[in-house]
């Protein structure tokens, strides 16, 4: 099946110019085959053409600090039998490689590299989770899979305290450089086969922005394992938010998955695979423990 023209969505609304121009440059693209592709469609009475035509021309630098890094990131493919602790080691070895090249794409390919374009991102990420009344004062967050710390720097003066693990030393490190003089915060590496190291009831929410799918990717039931654990460290009436479940792309298929594990774990699934966002396309999934009521 021929993957649909990242343009051509865009142009329709369906995606943002960001995203579709890193779609471009996921998908094999050069800097030059963009901008040429986007000049092709010319439309100067479309304002999404006129974004994607600023961006092409505007972040040109981006562009090629993306493609760069995807050239020196590679790709790890893991045998299809072998262990899923090897395939989350090279995981952790892909993030290693790309957050030493380009910090914030990164994290975020649909940054093009803009610090900019990601925090605006990861402020729609917040007015989400404050319209699901899931942050505040007093409630200890735990980011799963964070990167160098965008999301969870975001969250600090908003909660009582955040933990983000990530498996990449690299990625940690860069956070901790960023964002290590935030007392609430804190930063640590994890092996990624599980939570049972922390404590049970210490959370209140749990987020995991773009990293499940690299989980559902390494397989051997690491997805399923996490979600258990997250029902033991989650404080009753807690939440569990994740955006994108896999890169499968097959949302019909996530939406699936995430009724499966909701019903297996005993969490209410109350969002199912919506996509809130208007500049990133990350679909969201929010599970919520029960709360124990006394008789």
């Amino acid at each position: 099946m021929t993957a649909p023209d990242p343009i051509a969505l865009c142009l329709s609304g369906q995606i943002s110019p960001e995203v579709a121009l890193a779609r471009l440059l996921l998908g094999g693209a050069a800097p030059a085959e963009v901008a040429q592709a986007v000049d092709a469609r010319r439309d100067p009475e479309d304002p999404r053409w006129r974004r994607l035509d600023a961006l092409a021309a505007s972040g040109a630098a981006g562009l090629e600090s993306l493609a760069a890094m995807l050239r020196e990131a590679g790709v790890d493919h893991a045998e299809a039998d072998a262990p899923p602790e090897a395939a989350i080691a090279g995981i952790a070895a892909l993030f290693d490689r790309a957050v030493a090249h380009a910090p914030e794409a990164s994290v975020a390919a649909y940054s093009l590299g803009d610090p900019a374009i990601l925090a605006a991102a990861t402020d729609e990420i917040l007015d989400w989770l404050s319209a699901q009344d899931l942050i505040g004062p007093e409630r200890d967050i735990l980011d799963l899979g964070c990167g160098i710390g965008r999301v969870a720097a975001a969250l600090a003066p908003r909660c009582r305290s955040v933990l983000g693990l990530d498996v990449s030393p690299g990625m940690v490190a860069e956070a901790r450089a960023r964002h290590g003089a935030l007392a609430n915060l804190r930063f640590e590496a994890t092996p990624g086969t599980g939570l049972s190291t922390l404590p049970a009831h210490g959370f209140d929410l749990i987020l995991a922005v773009d990293s499940m799918p690299y989980l559902v990717q390494a397989g051997g039931g690491l997805a399923e394992r996490h979600m258990a654990d997250a029902a033991r460290i989650l404080r009753p009436g807690g939440a569990f938010a994740i955006f994108n479940l896999s890169y499968r792309g097959d949302l019909e298929r996530d939406r699936a998955d995430a009724a499966r594990w909701a019903e297996a774990g005993g969490w209410r699934l109350v969002v199912n695979g919506l996509t809130p966002f208007r500049l990133w396309d990350g679909a969201a999934f929010l599970f919520r423990r029960p709360v124990v009521r006394r008789s």
